[in-house]
């Protein structure tokens, strides 16, 4: 009884949270770096996060659909979908500007720039 108690609690702190901050104009992801923070978002309606990473050389490196992000700090994701296409920086470019809820991530760090479609 107690676990299902706070199984409905957790439920519904995950689901209200990131509203309930939002109209409060609060952060609860002071914790995550920015690629867990972004990626952590629920997108609006039924999209999906797809996302397409280059090197700051525009090469590409890879893309696909966010099934889990490491929370970790570790900086790893994982991506799905049924066939890889290789994408030009020119392409991915444009997805990004289908939509202002479209976002880039510059990871300096590891020399990465991934750019984040809703589909």
């Amino acid at each position: 009884m107690v676990t299902a108690i706070y199984f409905v609690i957790f439920i519904c702190y995950n689901k209200f949270a990131p509203k309930i901050a939002d109209e409060l104009n609060m952060n609860l992801y002071d914790n995550q770096g920015t690629m867990e923070h972004v990626l952590s978002q629920i997108p609006d309606g039924e999209k999906e996060q797809f996302l397409i990473i280059f090197d700051f050389n525009d090469n590409y490196i890879s893309s696909g659909y966010v099934r889990n992000v490491d929370d970790q700090g570790n900086q790893q994701v994982e991506l799905y979908g049924q066939d890889e296409r290789v994408f030009t920086i020119a392409e991915a470019r444009d997805e990004y500007q289908n939509d202002d809820k479209n976002s880039i991530i510059i990871d300096y760090k590891n020399r990465l720039k991934s750019y984040v479609i809703l589909y």
